[in-house]
């Protein structure tokens, strides 16, 4: 193809009309390269198959199907009907031909069910959100070739995302998240422990490292406020937080978009490198 797919996800992201649609298309650039240099580190070739667990409506997709090329397949595997619409309606946008998509939880499907075994498997903010993080990267593990790899791109728990200069709202409103996932069940350490989980689960650990992305302060004070914004129903609910210092939260993070910070991070995620025996 003449245009790359990176080439058209740029152009959309500037022509296109949608809003929701040109900022998940936004996170899925700003998070392309770390997604690309750590397929192309594992030593991802054409041909082959790809899973990214939890896609949600984009994800790693377009990245995955780029590097694997026609012959290859990119699948994507989300619980969620309207974001694997979603990611359908994107590939379709984009005209990538070899991305599926499929409705349903990676620890009830088979591989022969979702098109594999796969050679690589990837995650970002997928593990930190399961009650059971050594289980399912044993289930992703499962559907991974012998000899194939999976990377996870999870955010850990501390330090919160930075500004410059600091504002504490940041901290506040990321540990509001972590405090409504704890009381959903899942554990407090349960991104930090995914190396010592790995290695008990006979996965070999061939990389671990630590990173964040730097953004201009429109997008990213507003991608927090909008994963602020969503965690909202849970955390009134839940009893964490009340629906006013919720939204007073966003109003603050929103706010600072436009009082001169010069930058906004995002989280600072584990990346991880396993390989499957």
């Amino acid at each position: 193809m003449s245009e790359s797919i990176d080439e058209r996800i740029k152009r959309y992201v500037l022509d296109g009309g949608d809003a929701d649609l040109q900022r998940l298309l936004a996170i899925s650039d700003l998070t392309a390269g770390r997604v690309r240099d750590a397929l192309a580190h594992v030593g991802i070739e054409p041909g082959w198959r790809a899973l990214d667990c939890g896609c949600g409506p984009l994800g790693a997709l377009a990245v995955m199907a780029d590097m694997v090329g026609p012959a290859g397949r990119a699948v994507g595997v989300d619980f969620s009907d309207a974001a694997v619409r979603r990611a359908r309606s994107v590939a379709a946008m984009l005209a990538i031909d070899n991305v599926e998509a499929h409705v349903g939880d990676v620890h009830d499907l088979g591989a022969d069910e979702l098109g594999g075994p796969f050679d690589v498997a990837y995650t970002r903010c997928f593990l930190m959100h399961q009650p059971d993080p050594a289980r399912t990267l044993e289930r992703i593990a499962s559907l991974v070739r012998p000899g194939g790899w999976i990377v996870a791109h999870e955010p850990l728990r501390s330090p919160p995302p930075r500004s410059s200069p600091a504002l504490e709202a940041l901290a506040r409103a990321w540990w509001l998240l972590h405090d409504v996932a704890e009381h959903l069940g899942v554990p407090h350490d349960s991104v930090d422990a995914l190396p010592l989980h790995a290695r008990r689960l006979g996965l070999e650990v061939v990389e671990t490292s630590a990173f964040s992305n730097m953004m201009e302060p429109a997008l990213g004070f507003g991608l927090h406020a909008s994963t602020t914004a969503a965690t909202r129903d849970r955390a009134v609910s839940s009893g964490v937080a009340g629906v006013g210092e919720v939204d007073a939260l966003v109003r603050e993070l929103r706010a600072a978009a436009d009082d001169g910070y010069a930058w906004v991070t995002t989280p600072f995620y584990l990346a991880l490198t396993l390989r499957v025996g």
